[in-house]
């Protein structure tokens, strides 16, 4: 059987699953699950509600009413109170395109918006990972903020933003936190949303070692994004060269990225802020690389079976340039065909290749072209082509 809970300074009518006080319909109270299939008025009182919630009809919230189960409003929700997700297990979230005026997130247990979520006021993050699917929508209003925000509480998905001025997205991605900043939004009135995602795929700029284990990537909804300022937290830790931290930009990924060096460090280090407004809306972490010089990168190009001394019956790659992502090594016979590849970066540092074909078979004497792919430790495409002598 389904009760329905209303609580106001003026009751017209109660319906408690359970009450720790008789002062509860005034002050607090306690229940264990409401459906409500009418009208439930809360005015200036808090509501534990130690289990889920299910609106149907009417709910008129101008207190703070927390819970620990499911949400669920595919009634009429009003009023300008707070809710507060605090379980400590999973919940789901689902208000179907309605406002809240402040939300908080509490409690460990994984918040997930289900449908379209409109915020107000303020979202405040305490405790716990609240998880937005690409199907889904958590939008903060143009006079809204999102405050709070830490390892142990950030919003996983996209986060949707409107108007301009200063913007926080408390994001992250899969346990790693991964704030940023827009300190200024200008331009037309817009709206867009910003999300961190793993693994970039390759990109090359010049003396810089792009960081693309985790990026930023802004997506436009309606209007037109201006520029802003940007601040980024990062940990030092990661980085070789922590006071070489600069942020690299760019359109799309066809599209070649720049690096934005007008940046200044703050808050002990831990956080990287331009000096320019940027609009593009992929970011990325980079750190400032010295040339590479020929030392840092040398295959030889003769062998022979026969020699009397070890390293000169193979070719191998020497130097530290290289890294093991997209490693790919070909050599071809005169006619073009493939006789020998490897992919490993490891095998070709340390054993090499003497001079046999895939299939184990001695080569002849004579030159072979080669191809070596690789990319090297600033993120940039290698490639190399040349010839090969072999020598019996």
């Amino acid at each position: 059987m389904r009760r329905t809970l209303n609580i106001s300074h003026i009751v017209t009518w109660m319906a408690l699953l359970a009450c720790t006080s008789p002062l509860c319909c005034i002050q607090h109270c306690v229940a264990q699950g409401v459906f409500n299939g009418s009208t439930i008025y809360i005015s200036g009182a808090n509501v534990y509600i130690d289990g889920e919630i299910f609106n149907t009809g009417i709910l008129q919230n101008d207190g703070n009413v927390s819970f620990t189960g499911d949400w669920e409003s595919k009634g009429q929700y009003k009023g300008d109170g707070i809710v507060e997700a605090k379980g400590n297990s999973p919940q789901v979230i689902a208000h179907h395109d309605q406002r809240i005026d402040r939300l908080i997130i509490n409690g460990w247990g994984t918040k997930y918006i289900k449908g379209r979520l409109n915020i107000t006021r303020e979202l405040t993050l305490q405790e716990g990972i609240v998880e937005v699917s690409s199907r889904d929508v958590l939008r903060l209003k143009e006079q809204a903020v999102a405050t709070g925000g830490s390892p142990e509480s950030f919003v996983d998905g996209a986060l949707t933003v409107s108007g301009n001025g200063y913007k926080y997205f408390p994001i992250g991605k899969h346990g790693s936190y991964a704030p940023i900043e827009f300190l200024n939004v200008k331009g037309e009135p817009s709206e867009y949303s910003v999300e961190v995602f793993e693994n970039a795929p390759v990109v090359s700029v010049d003396n810089v070692i792009v960081r693309k284990a985790l990026y930023w990537h802004r997506r436009d909804i309606v209007g037109t994004f201006g520029s802003s300022a940007v601040a980024v937290s990062f940990e030092p830790s990661y980085f070789d060269n922590p006071d070489d931290i600069i942020l690299v930009t760019g359109t799309d990924w066809e599209s070649p990225f720049s690096a934005v060096s007008d940046v200044e460090l703050s808050n002990g280090s831990k956080k990287v802020v331009t000096s320019i407004n940027i609009s593009t809306p992929i970011i990325m972490l980079g750190e400032i690389s010295q040339q590479w010089t020929e030392a840092d990168f040398y295959f030889s190009t003769a062998l022979s079976p026969n020699a009397a001394r070890d390293e000169n019956r193979s070719v191998r790659i020497f130097g530290e340039r290289l890294t093991d992502d997209g490693f790919h090594f070909q050599v071809f016979n005169r006619w073009g065909n493939l006789v020998y590849e490897n992919t490993s970066l490891a095998e070709m540092s340390s054993n090499g290749w003497d001079g046999r074909s895939t299939k184990g078979g001695n080569l002849t004497s004579g030159t072979y072209p080669y191809r070596l792919t690789a990319v090297d430790k600033t993120g940039r495409k290698f490639e190399k082509k040349g010839v090969i002598t072999i020598i019996h």
